[in-house]
């Protein structure tokens, strides 16, 4: 007859023998402080070496492998550049453009756009722009009002005119802004500076006086004596000015002249003009005469009957 099995000892919880092996090794250490010091810098220096070589060689782990493309227009490069560098993607740089919208040395454009799905790593192409389009102005001197805007237009410029009031005649081109050889951004403006024309002013009465003080007056009053017709009907004193174009508080561009109507008879009375003989003058003695022309030889009396000539 078997004996009977004693009773199982108690199972000791998995917990306790851990607890139990930690304190055995640390006591262990404890009687061994230089194997202790060794594990300790063997542990650290493979963590170390591990984690140095993962992110050398893996860059991308434990991150995701389809990353968003950033917005990077707007940006200089160092920024661009930095915006991508923290999504994971590479820059490339593309050509540079002209844009009146967008300063020069910032981003204009991108490839792919802003908000595509792209591989880490993936190289970003940027596209710089060099600011807008610069034109010279070009000299005008020498041309005309309309052969400037033509000129101006022509190379793309939009052209603005301004009157100045100015001595010079009604219309002339008196000046443009920017100077000629100036770069001006495209679409650029020029202005052209055109003459007015003298300033107005009201012409003054003359009339009432002779022909000495209306040229006084009129001198005084930056205006000039015009022409001077005469009245010979006119009751008014001989010598006076009857009449005046234009009128007394007309306006008249200063420098202009004013005619006037004098009574009485022109001082200075055109010549009349040499009546036109309609016959023909004679031919004078030192004019030879036509020589007449010499008369004709007569012809050759006809044959007799018997054949001679008449005569023999």
């Amino acid at each position: 007859m078997k004996p009977r099995p004693g009773p199982k000892p108690a199972r000791v919880p998995f917990g306790v023998r851990v607890r139990s092996a930690g304190r055995g090794a640390k006591a262990y250490l404890d009687r061994h402080p230089r194997l202790k010091y060794v594990l300790s810098f063997g542990l650290g220096g493979f963590a170390a070496g591990y984690l140095f070589i993962t992110l050398l060689f893996f860059p991308g782990f434990g991150r995701s492998a389809i990353v968003n493309v950033p917005d990077v227009r707007g940006m200089t490069i160092p920024g661009a550049r930095r915006a991508l560098e923290q999504a994971g993607l590479e820059m490339s740089r593309g050509p540079s453009m002209n844009n009146p919208r967008m300063r020069a040395g910032h981003v204009l454009t991108q490839v792919p756009l802003a908000g595509q799905e792209a591989a880490r790593g993936t190289p970003v192409r940027l596209f710089l722009s060099d600011g807008p389009d610069r034109r010279r102005v070009p000299g005008i001197a020498g041309l005309e009002k309309d052969e400037a805007i033509a000129l101006l237009q022509r190379m793309g410029f939009q052209v603005r005119l301004r009157t100045v009031t100015s001595n010079r005649e009604e219309g002339t081109l008196l000046g443009m802004a920017p100077a000629a050889g100036t770069a001006v951004p495209m679409p650029g403006v020029v202005v052209l500076s055109l003459s007015s024309g003298p300033p107005k002013i009201l012409a003054p009465s003359v009339t009432g006086g002779t022909q000495d003080q209306a040229a006084s007056i009129l001198e005084a009053a930056g205006l000039r004596l015009g022409r001077i017709s005469y009245d010979t009907a006119s009751a008014a004193p001989l010598g006076d000015v009857v009449a005046q174009s234009p009128a007394a508080g007309d306006s008249v561009r200063m420098g202009g002249s004013v005619r006037i109507t004098v009574s009485g008879h022109d001082p200075n009375p055109p010549p009349p003009a040499a009546p036109v003989d309609s016959v023909q003058p004679e031919p004078s003695e030192e004019e030879p005469a036509p020589e007449e022309p010499a008369p004709a030889p007569a012809p050759p009396p006809p044959p007799s009957p018997d054949g001679r000539m008449e005569g023999e």
